[in-house]
């Protein structure tokens, strides 16, 4: 799989969906979905949001996949909602590990292409 921009933006923007659903299925389940879960669904929208509007870099997008990923296991922990609702926040949760997996691998390959100088 190549980490192309247009793979990153896609993959982003269906994992940003999945995280809206989440929203959604909070959003009914609102009282018993704690602040917590509210946090993490905020901090995972805020990485996800930094990926599109920045520029490629291995490294950091995959920090920022990782970080909404576990956004998305603390908001699954937190929220109390039941098996049906939780298959977007699952969708949300390891997508955005995947990518962020992806992402560091791209980045090591990257690294091992390059020749250095040890002079």
């Amino acid at each position: 799989m190549i980490y192309s921009l247009t793979v990153r933006t896609i993959a982003t923007i269906l994992v940003l969906a999945c995280l809206v659903g989440s929203i959604v299925v909070g959003l009914l389940h609102e009282p018993r979905t704690p602040l917590l879960a509210w946090t993490s669904s905020a901090v995972g929208a805020i990485s996800l949001l930094t990926v599109l509007a920045t520029k490629r870099n291995p490294k950091r997008d995959a920090v920022l996949f990782i970080i909404s990923g576990m956004g998305g296991g603390v908001f699954i922990a937190a929220a109390k909602v039941g098996f049906p609702g939780t298959l977007p926040i699952w969708l949300w949760t390891i997508g955005t590990v995947c990518i962020g997996t992806v992402a560091l691998i791209v980045d090591a390959e990257s690294a091992q292409s390059e020749s250095v100088n040890r002079l």
